[in-house]
């Protein structure tokens, strides 16, 4: 009888890494729950002063700490919050002529103590800045010229040496997205704004795509509704939206309805189609949209009514079809 197998060196191996990485968002997540429920008067203090600031909310730090403050810069100035990022290091060389009195900062710093900040510090209050530290001592030289302070004390890093900022440094953009909303909620920071921010990628898409952004005008399948079958093939297969728009015979330019790939499988399934013509398949009230509507709210639409395609229109002249598929191809589903 065969004997299971001892674990192989890679599997304890293995074990052990995953210890160490549960460890890690375990003191992470603890330090966010715990910074959570201890939040208080300063949190509501930072976000005054900030939103006071007449000028930009300028986000400094120095190492790791620098790095999660141009992270913070970023989600402030997508939200609504005028930012500007200023490594502490590059500060000292000249960078910080780019602050002026009106700016207010905000101070990343996980000891309060680190070089380039307590050498920037003069810098910063001689312009007449207001600042906000988040540091994990008061008594160190930037919790002591702090306006505000908010506490970033961790009872260990998730280094295993205790050295690397890790729990501290998670903490501390947590803090950030934490005040970014806040701010963002005060000033009413509405979906609109936040589309005047992201015009590129699929979030700018979603937020400010129309139609108009989608339809073909070089592709705009159509037939009378006395069309024979033929053309009505014809004109679907070249449209390539699976669907055909029906004018009416005697009225220029008014609709008389759609010709869609399902119209075509029903008649179908009741018997041959030779016979028939466009106004006798067409859905006689389709769903007519002007270019202007947004994109996602066309393909919701679609989607709840279970049809591929709407016909774009404006001052009765067709510009042409959208079809759900142009949505997806663009990452708007």
């Amino acid at each position: 009888m065969a004997t299971p197998s001892s674990p192989t060196k890679s599997d304890a191996d293995a074990s052990s890494e995953v210890e160490v990485g549960r460890r890690a968002l375990t003191l992470a997540s603890q330090a966010i729950q715990n910074a959570a429920l201890n939040l208080g008067h300063s949190f509501g203090e930072a976000v005054s002063v900030l939103a006071e600031a007449e000028g930009n909310v300028v986000v400094t730090g120095v190492g790791k700490s620098a790095h999660i403050a141009a992270k913070i810069a970023a989600t402030l100035n997508s939200t609504g919050t005028r930012s500007l990022f200023l490594h502490a290091g590059e500060a000292l060389h000249g960078d910080v002529g780019a602050v002026d009195a009106e700016d207010v900062i905000l101070c990343l710093s996980k000891s309060g103590s680190s070089n380039e900040v307590i050498q920037l510090l003069p810098a910063l209050t001689g312009r007449g800045c207001r600042i906000v530290a988040v540091t994990s001592r008061r008594d160190s030289p930037l919790g002591r010229v702090a306006d505000v302070m908010l506490d970033i004390n961790v009872s260990e890093e998730a280094c295993p040496l205790d050295l690397a900022p890790t729990t501290s440094t998670s903490l501390q953009l947590a803090i950030g997205d934490a005040l970014a909303m806040a701010l963002m909620t005060r000033s009413d920071f509405q979906t609109n704004d936040f589309a005047k921010n992201h015009p590129a990628g699929v979030l700018g898409k979603t937020l400010t795509w129309t139609l108009a952004q989608l339809v073909d005008p070089e592709r705009r399948p159509a037939v009378t509704e006395n069309a024979d079958m033929p053309t009505v093939l014809k004109s679907m297969s070249e449209g390539r939206y699976g669907a055909t728009l029906v004018w009416r015979s005697e009225k220029e330019a008014q609709v008389a309805g759609i010709v869609t790939d399902g119209d075509l499988r029903r008649a179908m399934a009741k018997g041959g189609i030779e016979s028939l013509r466009a106004g006798d398949l067409a859905t006689s009230t389709p769903k007519i949209l002007p270019p202007t509507t947004r994109a996602t709210e066309a393909a919701k639409w679609m989607q709840s009514q279970s049809i591929s395609q709407v016909i774009v229109m404006q001052n009765n002249t067709y510009l042409g079809m959208v079809h759900i598929h142009d949505c997806l191809r663009e990452g708007l589903i």
